[in-house]
């Protein structure tokens, strides 16, 4: 990892006339992604997830709601029926405003094996169903799941990886996406996309379901795959090696245009030797034709 790195810096220091700036949609994107864990349902109000550490381990879940943005009063409790979850090991909370319905994916342990749940509010968070998971029967260590609703089509993403122990022949590593569309009722099998990171998902105004995604060598390659039959079949585009390590890449559309958000850090010698004070900064780019081509890296934050 420490020549990874040093590559990274060597070349970092070159990286001045690739990172351009851009005041015009500074404000929106740094907001957008700020807020990115938020969402707001058709009559203005706000919900986020919250979680709160319980004994002897585990995590209670619970949804809040605001009316501004800023007072937030808790308003429902997500059910565990048994399985336990962290924070640490991601979530994802999603609002679809034709069938007004607030849906839920995280990590939690059942039965010992690590799965992706899904579970749904049809009354603003007050109520739950039970939860499921929906990846398939097989041990892997997962993370970051991620969700995105459009009427009754539900689309889920996460990180896998294969379990240390298991002397199994087992799948790859990377992306992979499930989907339901009949509201959560059945769950299709899971899709191995590409090997890859922290992914994001989100349906564009064109009704592509967009999937982005870091991988590389170094991480320094942000993917965006797009599917024009709710993710029964994939198309992938890459950006160019980018001369910084990225995490957390986000989506955000307008018009034709796709803007991918994401963290950017151009590590130092003093960084590599003591392997501290990592400082990301926000970053984006854009595309006008799904990832084909794209622009300069802007920066949306300051060094």
């Amino acid at each position: 990892m420490l020549k990874k790195v040093l590559k990274l810096t060597l070349i970092g220091y070159l990286a001045g006339s690739f990172l351009s700036s851009c005041g015009v949609k500074k404000e929106s994107f740094l907001n957008q992604y700020k807020e990115r864990n938020l969402v707001k349902d058709k009559k203005g109000n706000y919900y986020k997830i919250v979680y709160k550490s319980k004994s002897p381990y585990g995590c209670d879940v619970f949804i809040y709601k605001s009316d501004d943005g800023q007072n937030w009063h808790k308003t429902g409790k997500i059910p565990s029926y048994g399985h336990e979850t962290y924070k640490v090991w991601g979530y994802s909370l999603a609002y679809d405003e034709d069938k007004n319905i607030l849906g839920f994916v995280y990590i939690g342990t059942g039965k010992g094996k690590k799965a992706v749940y899904f579970t749904k509010s049809l009354d603003n968070g007050k109520r739950w169903s039970k939860p499921i998971p929906i990846n398939d029967d097989i041990w892997a260590e997962r993370n970051y799941p991620k969700i995105a609703i459009k009427g009754k089509d539900i689309f889920v993403v996460w990180q896998e990886e294969p379990e240390s122990f298991s002397s199994k022949k087992e799948r790859p590593s990377g992306i992979y996406f499930c989907s339901s569309y009949d509201g959560g009722k059945n769950w299709s099998k899971n899709i191995w996309i590409r090997k890859g990171e922290t992914p994001y998902i989100k349906v564009g105004e064109d009704g592509f379901v967009y999937l982005t995604y870091v991988g590389g060598e170094n991480q320094n390659i942000i993917y965006l795959s797009y599917s024009k039959d709710k993710g029964k079949t994939w198309h992938t585009q890459a950006s160019p090696e980018l001369l910084l390590i990225v995490k957390e890449p986000y989506i955000s559309f307008s018009g034709k245009s796709i803007y991918l958000i994401f963290q950017g850090m151009k590590p130092g010698i003093s960084q590599i030797l003591t392997g501290k004070n990592f400082n990301y900064k926000l970053y984006y780019l854009k595309s006008n034709d799904r990832g084909k081509t794209w622009s300069k890296i802007i920066k949306l934050e300051e060094e």
